[in-house]
């Protein structure tokens, strides 16, 4: 399911203006389709997740960059930063340096973000859902 700018801003707890920038500058872009998916939804609370515990954005771009170029899926992944350094965590035990260096200060559940968003597309949904049939009802 494709989810608009303005949906994808409320589900993910950002603006949609920084969903445009971060579209314009390549950091989290929305499908094919033009809508923002399940996994764009996680990666827009964890970039926001890592800005708010302040980490600089060319940091968090460096960070997914590697993650992603390592062929890892973000919403399987525990991120650690302590707002320089990022670290992405495997449940095996693996442990992808995301900016090369650093130490281990902050941990992003990454994971636990993936079943917020889950749970807050679900509740979307429904009350999409009930919208449409209230119109449905009264027309």
């Amino acid at each position: 399911m494709g989810f608009t700018a303005a949906q994808a801003a409320r589900l993910s707890d950002c603006t949609v203006g920084q969903l445009r920038h971060w579209s314009r500058s390549g950091l989290v872009e929305p499908g094919d389709n033009g809508g923002y998916g399940f996994r764009d939804l996680v990666a827009l609370r964890v970039v926001r997740s890592m800005l708010d515990a302040g980490l600089p954005s060319i940091r968090v771009r460096a960070a997914l960059t590697a993650v992603r170029d390592a062929g890892h899926d973000l919403t399987s992944l525990r991120l650690i930063t302590d707002g320089r350094h990022v670290w992405a965590c495997h449940d095996d035990g693996q442990i992808l340096d995301a900016l090369r260096a650093g130490q281990l200060a902050l941990f992003v559940a990454v994971d636990q973000v993936a079943a917020d968003v889950d749970a807050d597309v679900r509740a979307f949904s429904l009350e999409r859902a009930a919208f449409v049939e209230r119109l449905t009802a009264q027309g």
